[in-house]
């Protein structure tokens, strides 16, 4: 074998290798996307979140991240608070805040999977459960911040409310349906509430104000009562002077 056949062999396997390389390389990447498109779908049906969106961060242009998201024709932000529907299985809507908006774009039919990162609150009718008692000072529109934190698809949103402090929803003049206030936090493994302690307590059962229950402030010692605590109903109230048991 002579110098210059050696080396035109040597071209022509060359090739043939980089031809049966890129001819792997493409079935590869179809078993690849096939796989990824296969485990994105089962994990879709199963809504496991979390293992979806590790698996799309692994392929390059499946994973997107995004400020703000539109929720029937209204643009939804990072860090607004949203009504998300909760099924049929439940009366009441949750309510959570938006800490990431993300999608994940399916390799074959290129439809997106929108989700959202969401930080819970407690209602009222859930934390009663566990403390019954409590059910006489925590309002209406009450809610409680947890540490909690889920992905839920985009779509499950309803739309934004608003969610005030204590002393800023007592000072509001009209009062909507997706007005609701924050004062206390809810640890969700212990049951139990968080700051409690701190908050200022009223009237003889000495418990913390309820905006949706009737005061009546003593003319001496300036203490708020509840009027079924004191023995007084609405329609009795007038300009005349009250004062407590303590203070007759």
């Amino acid at each position: 074998m002579n110098y210059s056949h050696w080396i035109q062999k040597a071209i022509q396997n060359k090739n043939k290798l980089l031809k049966e390389s890129r001819e792997s390389s493409t079935i590869t990447k179809k078993q690849i996307s096939k796989h990824s498109m296969i485990s994105i779908r089962e994990l879709y049906k199963a809504q496991k979140w979390d293992h979806l969106i590790k698996l799309a961060k692994q392929t390059k242009g499946l994973f997107e991240e995004y400020d703000c998201i539109k929720v029937h024709k209204k643009v939804i932000k990072l860090e607004e608070s949203v009504l998300i529907n909760s099924g049929d299985a439940h009366d009441e809507d949750y309510i959570g805040t938006i800490k990431q908006i993300i999608s994940i774009k399916e390799p074959t039919t290129l439809k997106l999977i929108c989700l959202c990162r969401v930080q819970w609150y407690m209602r009222k009718s859930e934390i009663i459960k566990s403390h019954p008692k409590s059910n006489e000072w925590i309002s209406e529109q009450e809610l409680f911040e947890t540490k909690h934190e889920d992905y839920i698809l985009a779509e499950t949103v309803i739309h934004s409310c608003q969610i005030f402090t204590c002393k800023e929803y007592v000072n509001l003049d009209e009062i909507e349906s997706t007005i609701y206030f924050n004062r206390l936090s809810w640890d969700m493994e212990k049951k139990q509430f968080q700051g409690l302690e701190k908050l200022q307590k009223f009237c003889l059962c000495q418990q913390p104000v309820n905006p949706d229950r009737k005061y009546i402030q003593c003319d001496s010692c300036h203490q708020w009562y509840h009027l079924e605590c004191v023995g007084l109903k609405e329609e009795e109230l007038n300009d005349s002077e009250f004062f407590c048991k303590l203070c007759l």
